[in-house]
C-alpha cells in the first residue's frame, strides 16, 4: 500500500492558485466545492463525508483516518487550528495528533469574560483581532518540520494530514501579517478601503499562499517517501467580491469566492474536473483498498463522476443551502436544517465548546 499525504490550507480561494507556483505548475489543479463555509463544519465534513459533522460542527464517525487504520495505516494529524481540536472528533483515528493548544495560547479569564456579552462583542472584536495571538501559535514551517519528522519515523503505509493555517486572516505573522488598523478598516468598513488598501491586503494574502507553497514543496521533499497527494482548501475568502472582506460565517454565505476551492489529487486516476468536498475522504480509501463506509455520502472518484453538489452555511441554528449542478444554482437563505439519515436527525445548531477553545475561535475571527 502507498503512503498518502493530505494537506489542507485555510482560506484558499481557487481563483488565486496561480500564487502557489509550484503546486499550480506541478500537478493538475481541479475546482472543488466545500461542504459548508468556515473550518470546523467544512473539514468535519471532509473527514467524514457527512452533512451530520457539518450541522453538528462534530466529525462522524466512521472518519477517514479510522477507515485508513483499519486497513494498516499509520495516521499522523497536524492542525494549528482550535476549530480541529480532539474536542470535536479530529483525532479520532489518528496514532498521532497536535491541534497545538497549549495552555500558552489559551486566552485570560478577563478576555473570556469581556467576549461572553453580546453588547461587548464588536469593542471585543477591536481590540483582540487575529493578529492578537498569531504570534502565539508556531508558524506553518514549525508544523511542516514536525511532520516531516513524525512521518519519517512512523512504519508505512502511512497516512499524512496537516492543515495550513498562515493562509488565514491576517496572512501571517508580524511583518507578514496585515496590519491590525488595515484588518479593523476591512472587517467593519471595507466600502471606505482605498485601493491601494485593498491591494495591499490582497498582496498580503498573495504572498501567504506563496509561502504555504513553499512549504508543502519543503514538506514533500525532506519526506522519505514518494506518497499519493492530495490537496484541498477548507473554504475560500471574501475581498469584497459581494460586499464583505473575508470569511465572516455569521454571514451564512454561500457565494463562489467562499466556496469554490482547488483540490489536487496525485496519483490517482480520477477524470472528474469539479468535484465535492464530500467526495474525498471516500476516493482515497478506496484507493487505499479500503471499504468505502454505507453512512459517507460522497462519490469515489475513481468510478463515479460528481454531477451536483450541496454547500450548507451553519451559524447559530439556522443555515443557508446551496445545491447546484455547476450550470445552475438553487440556493435557500437561513433555513431551518435537518439532517435525517435513517430516521436518525441532526439539526443546524450550536455546538458546546469548551472556553478555553472558544477564546481561540474568538480571536481567529469566529464569532456568534
Amino acid at each position: 500500500m502507498e503512503d498518502i499525504v493530505f494537506v489542507t490550507a485555510d482560506s484558499v480561494r481557487y481563483d488565486y492558485m496561480d500564487a502557489m507556483e509550484y503546486l499550480s505548475s506541478t500537478f493538475d489543479i481541479r475546482e472543488g466545492m466545500t461542504v459548508a463555509h468556515y473550518t470546523r463544519p467544512s473539514l468535519a465534513g471532509i473527514h467524514s463525508s457527512t452533512f451530520r459533522s457539518v450541522l453538528s460542527g462534530q466529525v462522524a464517525n466512521p472518519t477517514l483516518a479510522q477507515e485508513l487504520s483499519a486497513v494498516g495505516y499509520d495516521c499522523l494529524g497536524l492542525s494549528p487550528n482550535p476549530n480541529t481540536d480532539a474536542t470535536f472528533g479530529f483525532a479520532d483515528g489518528f496514532d498521532r495528533y497536535d491541534s497545538f493548544l497549549e495552555p500558552g495560547n489559551r486566552g485570560t479569564s478577563l478576555r473570556q469574560y469581556f467576549a461572553r456579552f453580546d453588547t461587548l462583542r464588536k469593542i471585543y472584536y477591536k481590540f483582540y483581532p487575529p493578529q492578537a495571538k498569531s504570534e502565539d501559535r508556531p508558524r506553518d514551517r514549525e508544523v511542516i518540520d514536525q511532520a516531516i519528522e513524525w512521518f519519517n519515523d512512523a512504519e508505512s503505509p502511512r497516512f499524512l494530514w496537516i492543515h495550513l493555517m498562515e493562509t488565514h486572516r491576517p496572512y501571517g505573522a508580524g511583518d507578514d501579517a496585515v496590519s491590525k488598523k488595515l484588518d479593523q478598516k476591512a472587517f467593519f468598513k471595507s466600502h471606505k478601503l482605498t485601493d491601494a488598501e485593498r491591494v495591499e491586503i490582497e498582496d498580503k494574502y498573495r504572498d501567504s499562499l506563496a509561502r504555504a507553497d513553499q512549504n508543502i514543496q519543503h514538506l514533500l521533499k525532506n519526506i522519505d517517501s514518494n506518497p499519493k497527494f492530495v490537496f484541498t482548501a477548507d473554504h475560500g475568502e471574501g475581498f469584497g467580491d459581494e460586499g464583505y472582506y473575508y470569511h465572516q460565517p455569521q454571514r451564512r454565505r454561500v457565494d463562489d469566492c467562499l466556496i469554490k476551492v482547488p483540490v489536487i489529487f496525485d496519483g490517482f486516476s480520477i477524470d472528474s474536473e469539479t468535484l465535492s468536498h464530500l467526495d474525498i475522504a471516500p476516493t482515497i480509501t478506496a484507493s487505499a483498498g479500503g471499504e468505502i463506509s454505507e453512512a459517507w455520502l460522497g462519490n469515489n472518484l475513481l468510478e463515479t463522476d460528481t454531477e451536483y453538489t450541496i454547500t450548507v452555511a451553519p451559524w447559530n441554528n439556522q443555515a443557508t443551502v446551496l445545491w447546484q449542478d455547476f450550470e445552475h444554482r438553487l440556493v435557500s437563505q437561513d433555513a431551518d436544517v435537518v439532517f435525517d439519515a435513517a430516521g436518525d436527525q441532526t439539526v443546524s445548531e450550536e455546538t458546546d465548546v469548551p472556553e478555553d477553545i472558544k477564546e481561540q475561535m474568538r480571536d481567529l475571527g469566529y464569532i456568534k
